[in-house]
């Protein structure tokens, strides 16, 4: 799916990448790669690199140079997923359902019980909490109509329920010395875990798929372009 076309100067366009920071500093924008003609700028990168750092309540300081590929690479997925759909609004989150999830997020950290902190902390991964909230929205948009889209095709039968009962969760819990928990308790979790491996399976193949048919160019090296690389998950939680 995916044609690359990688410049002569690719190689020193990556180790500037990698050394900058989020947002240090004055930042030449330009554009990184192409979708279809679709552009991802430099400055996209960046702030979805300090967004994927956020979320993962990785210091910037920790930033990898494969924290960056994998958020480029991410980037480009959503890009060809966001193709798919007819209408640009199609299934966006409301403003409830953003605001539960910002509330979830500030719930997880010490700063999040006091606004200024909060504001604090965002502001230490380059973020806002617009900028927050437009990252929330997209993650929300591309999962909704990846359980749209995926979910009807998914039937786990019961023996493959039973078979993880009985081979992985008996075990565990053994092995942890829990409490044994009857089939029927938990019949309808095993059954959506499930149901969501088997959704991040084909959400794999279909972005592999869309990368193969796709001309991708980037002047940054992207080497596991044409392979399926870590999508993000299903979760029934971007």
């Amino acid at each position: 799916m995916k044609r690359i076309l990688v410049f002569a100067m690719c190689a020193v366009l990556l180790l500037t990448a990698v050394a900058a920071p989020c947002f240090a500093g004055e930042v030449i924008d330009g554009v990184v790669v192409t979708v279809n003609h679709k552009p991802i700028f430099r400055s996209d990168w960046d702030e979805g690199v300090c967004y994927e750092l956020f979320m993962q309540h990785k210091p910037l300081a920790q930033m990898s140079d494969a924290d960056r590929i994998i958020t480029l690479q991410r980037l480009i997925d959503r890009q060809l997923l966001l193709a798919q759909m007819a209408d640009t609004g199609y299934l966006q989150p409301s403003e409830e359902e953003l605001q539960n999830d910002v509330v979830k997020l500030r719930s997880q950290v010490p700063e999040g019980q006091n606004n200024e902190n909060w504001e604090k902390l965002l502001a230490g991964y380059d973020l806002s909490d617009q900028l927050l909230r437009k990252h929330l929205r997209a993650e929300f948009q591309v999962m909704n109509f990846v359980e749209v889209r995926l979910r009807p095709n998914i039937h786990v039968p019961p023996d493959e329920v039973e078979a993880y009962y009985r081979n992985q969760l008996l075990p565990d819990l053994e092995k942890a010395g829990g409490k044994i928990i009857a089939f029927a308790d938990v019949e309808p979790r095993i059954r959506e875990l499930l149901t969501q491996e088997h959704m991040n399976e084909l959400l794999d193949a279909w972005l592999h798929n869309l990368r193969q048919q796709a001309e991708i160019r980037s002047s940054v090296p992207l080497p596991a372009l044409h392979a399926p690389v870590e999508a993000p998950r299903v979760s029934g939680a971007y």
